[in-house]
């Protein structure tokens, strides 16, 4: 018969297990680690729209972030200024080591999760600190195929730190976030990158909080004396 210890001794394994494996992707805009006003853009961003390119501003310091320049505003006349980030987690390796519980900033803990696969995936946006932002709200659209998700936020008053932006079910091919202000000025919106992180399943969820359920009751249970 297998006792409570050998159960709590599999959770903790198992939970080690999933340590083991943290890691998050981080689609840097500026990828040449300077804030020397020169961008080198990452492969995996682009402009939307009629946008052709950006004003370069001071790096962020968000964590996983390598101290690129961030970027402002754009060139867009008859469309809002468009920035647009591709993802694709079953070709694209993790570069980001993140032990489990790791504080993103924003009351937003890293679930160490490696990606790679089907599933969940939270999306995260990051700017440095700010108060000029003068575009209205900056609305953040995450595309994949059978599923999307958008949402607007004021950037002033924020930065520094990960956003989250929201989940997306992730299948297969590419993930495709939008990033655009309500309209242009020449702070319309800022940006410094994205990070994207799996999803715990469900099932390794619900095992580890009953190994820890298990764990805290035995120490809970009190000692009994037979006289």
């Amino acid at each position: 018969m297998i006792g409570l210890k050998s159960i709590i001794c599999a959770v903790c394994l198992f939970g080690l297990g999933v340590v083991r494996l943290q890691a998050a992707f981080v689609l840097e805009i500026d990828t040449d680690g300077a804030d020397d006003g020169v961008l080198t853009f990452n492969s995996l961003f682009s402009f939307g729209n009629d946008t052709t390119t950006a004003s370069q501003s001071t790096a962020g310091t968000a964590l996983g972030l390598t101290g690129g320049d961030s970027i402002f505003g754009g060139t867009g006349v008859n469309f809002p200024d468009t920035y647009l980030y591709n993802y694709s987690p079953d070709s694209i390796a993790d570069n980001l080591v993140l032990t489990t519980g790791t504080d993103l900033g924003g009351g937003n803990l890293a679930t160490g999760v490696l990606g790679g696969s089907a599933g969940l995936y939270n999306v995260y946006a990051t700017w440095p600190s700010t108060t000029n932002v003068s575009g209205g709200l900056t609305t953040y659209t995450a595309v994949t195929s059978g599923d999307s998700f958008s949402v607007s936020l004021n950037q002033n008053g924020l930065g520094d730190e990960w956003i989250f932006l929201g989940q997306i079910n992730y299948t297969s091919g590419m993930i495709q976030v939008e990033q655009k202000p309500e309209f242009n000025t020449f702070v319309s919106q800022r940006a410094s990158g994205l990070l994207f992180e799996a999803v715990p399943e469900p099932s390794a969820t619900l095992l580890l909080w009953i190994g820890g359920y298990a764990f805290a009751s035995r120490r809970r249970r009190p000692t009994l004396f037979v006289g």
